[in-house]
Order: structure tokens, then C-alpha cells, then sequence
């Protein structure tokens, strides 16, 4: 069994085959999440799509509480955490945009992302369950390399940026899901965080829907089975 919670902003927790996989984990800070950080000490795998504060979040801390935990980001990101925080090089999955790496048994790809990064290029995350594949787009504009994401990865459920300004709104989102084609859903992240990214998520509900596909708009920290 797969289940996914959305944490509020772009904080994603997985559990597959009893691990637990968390992406962008944006906890402390975070005004929608529900749980206190200790709660995701144990994490077994931690994915960062890019370095802005909302993304890296609380990953430093997590993986200085959890000496089995691994990352997965960028070579760039990683070579920072390593230089500036002593993560060490060993419990760090090596990575760039390219095909699946096997990661504690589970297939996990980077993605092209269009977005802005300090350290290494943005990225999306894919992660192939065996079950169900889950594309996490991290934070990024609509690009027409979607398409070329969605048939390579053929995903199940995908997680688009929909806050626009910063990301895409919930009419490019509904573009997007064209693009990628998931089979199963389509879910929002990254909006009404804060009031720069506020929007109608009955917007993204009604574009999605009309585009052919299936929103699923969950609340901070309500957890689906997929």
C-alpha cells in the first residue's frame, strides 16, 4: 500500500513498503502544517527539488536527527549541504536530472524544473512506487518539456505548483495536466501559504476538470491511499 499526506506548501510525505519518503520539507515554518518536526525524525528518504527556504526547509535538522535518513537533490545542492552543513557525502543519494536511481529500493528520477536555485538547477521528482507513480513538480512555470516528462514517466498522480507569481496558477496547472496526462490525479501544492500565493482552489478544481482530468485537492496534513 502507497499513501500520501500533503503537509501544506510543497510538503510531501510518502509511505511506501514501510518507508517513509518525505519531498521539500517546509515543517517548522511552515503556517499549514499540523505536526511538530520531531514527528518525521524517522524519515527514512528526504527529497529537496531546490535551496529557497520554503523547499530545503528542515532538512539539515532532520538528517542531523536521523543518522539512516538519505537526501536526494541535485550534485550542486548536495556538494553545498556538504561544504556549509557537513552532511555527509554517504548519505547522499548522487543525482541530476536524469533516468530512475534506485534509492532503498524504490525508483526516484529528477526532472527539468523552470524556477530559480542558488545551488544546482531546480528540479521535480519522480518516484516510481512499483504501484503507482507520483511526480512531484517542486516549484515551476508551465514549459512544453511537460510533455516529454509525462511520456517518459507516465505518472499516476502529479503535484503542481498552483500559487502562481512565483509558480504556475491554476490555469497553467490545468495546461500542465495536459501535458503530463496522470491517470489517477491531479493534486495542488504551493498556494495559500501565505498571501502572495493566495488563490481560488475552486479554480484549479474547475480548469483541471474541464481539461479531462481529476483534481484531487487535499487539506494540510490529510493523508490519501493511492
Amino acid at each position: 500500500m502507497t499513501s500520501l499526506r500533503w503537509l501544506g506548501h510543497a510538503a510531501t510525505e510518502i509511505k511506501v513498503n514501510g518507508l517513509r519518503i518525505l519531498i521539500d520539507p517546509l515543517i517548522k515554518d511552515n503556517p499549514l502544517n499540523k505536526f511538530p518536526l520531531e514527528d518525521f525524525y524517522g524519515v527514512d528518504i528526504i527529497g529537496i527539488t531546490h535551496d529557497h527556504y520554503d523547499h530545503l526547509g528542515d532538512a539539515i535538522e532532520l538528517m542531523k536527527n536521523n543518522d539512516k535518513s538519505k537526501l536526494i537533490a541535485t550534485w550542486d545542492l548536495e556538494n553545498f549541504l556538504n561544504n556549509q552543513y557537513k552532511i555527509p557525502w554517504e548519505r547522499m543519494i548522487p543525482a541530476n536530472v536524469g533516468g530512475y536511481i534506485d534509492v532503498e529500493g524504490i525508483k526516484m528520477a529528477l526532472t527539468k524544473a523552470v524556477h530559480s536555485s542558488e545551488h544546482g538547477d531546480p528540479t521535480g521528482i519522480v518516484i516510481n512506487t512499483g504501484d503507482n507513480v507520483i511526480y512531484h513538480a517542486g516549484d515551476t512555470g508551465l514549459f512544453e518539456d511537460m510533455k516529454l516528462i509525462g511520456e517518459l514517466f507516465s505518472p499516476d498522480y502529479v503535484l503542481l505548483p498552483s500559487g502562481g507569481r512565483f509558480t504556475m496558477d491554476p490555469f497553467q496547472s490545468s495546461i500542465a495536466s495536459t501535458m503530463l496526462k496522470p491517470r489517477k490525479g491531479v493534486i495542488p501544492i504551493h498556494y495559500n501559504t501565505w498571501d502572495l500565493i493566495n488563490v481560488n482552489v475552486g479554480d484549479f478544481e474547475k480548469y483541471v476538470k474541464e481539461k479531462g482530468f481529476k483534481p484531487l485537492v487535499l487539506y494540510p496534513g490529510q493523508e490519501i491511499e493511492l
